[in-house]
């Protein structure tokens, strides 16, 4: 068995460095962990995203796709109408809540998604 210290980051493709660093940082409120020629690696609650240039999609859908719990759910999609984000599904209901796909600049998805307490 191998034995995992710990999750260094995930790759992501990244079509537009600027625009990929900007949605993640300035729509997101990553922090930039670390900047190359090709690359740039942000993070969010000990979750580091390498957004990468120089990786390939294999296909036309995105390869990967996450979600994030959000507090204001109205503001966030009121947010993503104001700077122009892809809305790529919904919103929709979900039981106890709401919730969106959005896409980043490369095509990723992430999804938002608020459940009342």
């Amino acid at each position: 068995m191998v034995i995992v210290e710990t999750l260094s980051h995930i790759n992501m493709p990244a079509k537009n460095l600027q625009r990929s660093v900007e949605f993640y940082t300035q729509f997101l409120d990553f922090e930039i962990l670390e900047e190359g020629k090709d690359y740039t690696i942000v993070s969010f609650d000990n979750i580091n995203l390498k957004l990468d240039t120089k990786l390939e999609p294999y296909s036309k859908v995105p390869i990967l796709s996450f979600i994030l719990d959000v507090d204001d759910f109205t503001e966030a999609l009121q947010e993503a109408e104001d700077i122009g984000v892809e809305i790529a599904k919904g919103p929709f209901e979900i039981e106890g809540g709401e919730s969106v796909y959005i896409a980043d600049p490369s095509g990723n998805l992430v999804e938002l998604y608020y459940r009342e307490d």
